[in-house]
């Protein structure tokens, strides 16, 4: 009987919660969606053999792999206000699971899930908020790379290579772990998801033939740097390299491009004598936290990077929220001031100026180059361990 009534509380619950968030989609959501209206389009377009890539989409052109509209071709059968719909709560299913899979990972996993994914949810909030509302692809992709971080941790390395070549369809952020395996020595992963990639690129010949899938390609690589350069001014830009174009007066390209080097060299100095340390400490799982510390990496060093790209910080956050209490106090402290000022930058909060000076000058670059030390301090602290 308790059991048949716990599943009856759960149901209950379920289907309240659904109705809770379709009144979101409704006042918030549902005017938007702009990102997954490009996908739903192409999805419509490689169903008919169309081209995906042109310029007279301007700001709205298709940037994933052509394989990828095939993904989208399904949903691009349904009405639109449906398929709408249908993203949208397959976005939220996929962010659930997200975040339950982070507090598997967690080298000793808390008693009460809730106490690390409620103010880690906080935190991230506002990333996702824009996520759903622009119907984004970031939270599929995050929930691929969590997965394949999770088949890492079992060392099952084939089901990793499927999950991180499959993520490469869409946006090619997961290269950020090519250099870590093969450090790593897991060469499995890499042929795998190479190989996934290569029969990626040529499926879509069932759709346009092989010349004509030829020609998509190229379009694709055409197309991927067409319109980074006038992007980089946008507001939402929250890159290493936008925060220095926006803070340093003139823009002088190349003390930007010295800049961002140097960071990029001392952060990559700084992963590897992490890693050492972790190998050096004999720790049982320390590709957690170095994984989580490299998907950070995705939107700080994109070339755009926009803001809520920084939802790929969900695994580090998670992390840092559960070995909280093992910090030295100045470490604890700052790093609780940091993660309320990551989630509380909010226009409700900071007011109309004073948000948009945080968000045109991508402060949020600080804030996140602040969490990458807290997961380095927290690997060469001891008693943190992580």
């Amino acid at each position: 009987m308790f059991n048949k009534n716990k599943t009856l509380w759960i149901v209950l619950g379920g289907i309240l919660l659904a109705a809770a968030f379709y009144g979101i989609y409704l006042g918030w959501i549902r005017h938007d969606m702009t990102d997954f209206g490009v996908c739903y389009k192409n999805g419509r377009r490689i169903l008919d053999g169309e081209t995906l890539y042109r310029v007279s989409d301007g700001h709205l052109q298709f940037k994933y792999a052509p394989v990828s509209a095939l993904f989208y071709a399904p949903l691009a059968l349904l009405p639109w206000e449906v398929a709408k719909i249908i993203w949208f709560y397959l976005e939220l299913i996929l962010l659930f699971a997200v975040l339950w899979i982070s507090t598997k990972l967690l080298p000793s996993p808390p008693r009460g899930p809730v106490l690390v994914l409620l103010p880690a949810t906080l935190v991230l909030l506002k990333f996702i908020g824009r996520e759903l509302e622009l119907g984004q692809v970031n939270i599929l992709i995050l929930f691929f790379l969590t997965s394949m971080i999770a088949e890492v941790i079992r060392r099952k390395d084939a089901m990793a290579g499927v999950l991180w070549g499959i993520s490469l369809f869409f946006k090619p952020y997961a290269l950020v772990f090519l250099p870590y395996f093969i450090l790593k020595k897991r060469f499995k992963i890499v042929l795998v998801g190479a190989a996934v990639v290569l029969a990626g690129l040529v499926l879509p010949a069932l759709n346009f033939g092989l010349q004509g899938n030829w020609v998509v390609l190229r379009d694709w690589i055409s197309t991927l740097s067409r319109s980074t350069p006038e992007l980089m001014a946008a507001g939402d830009t929250s890159s290493l390299y936008a925060f220095l174009w926006k803070v340093l007066p003139g823009h002088p390209d190349l003390w930007i491009k010295i800049l961002w080097l140097v960071t990029g060299l001392t952060v990559g100095l700084l992963f590897l004598g992490m890693m050492r340390q972790g190998k050096k400490q004999a720790l049982e799982v320390p590709e957690v936290l170095e994984m989580a510390f490299l998907m950070i990496l995705i939107p700080l060093f994109s070339p755009l990077g926009w803001f809520y790209n920084y939802l790929y910080s969900v695994l580090a956050i998670v992390l840092l929220i559960q070995a909280m209490p093992k910090f030295p106090p100045l470490w604890k402290y700052a790093l609780i001031a940091d993660l309320i000022i990551i989630g509380a930058t909010l226009r409700e909060v900071l007011g109309k100026d004073l948000f948009h000076f945080y968000t045109r000058k991508s402060l949020v670059v600080v804030n996140y180059l602040i969490v990458l030390a807290a997961l380095a301090a927290a690997r060469f602290n001891r008693k943190v361990g992580l």
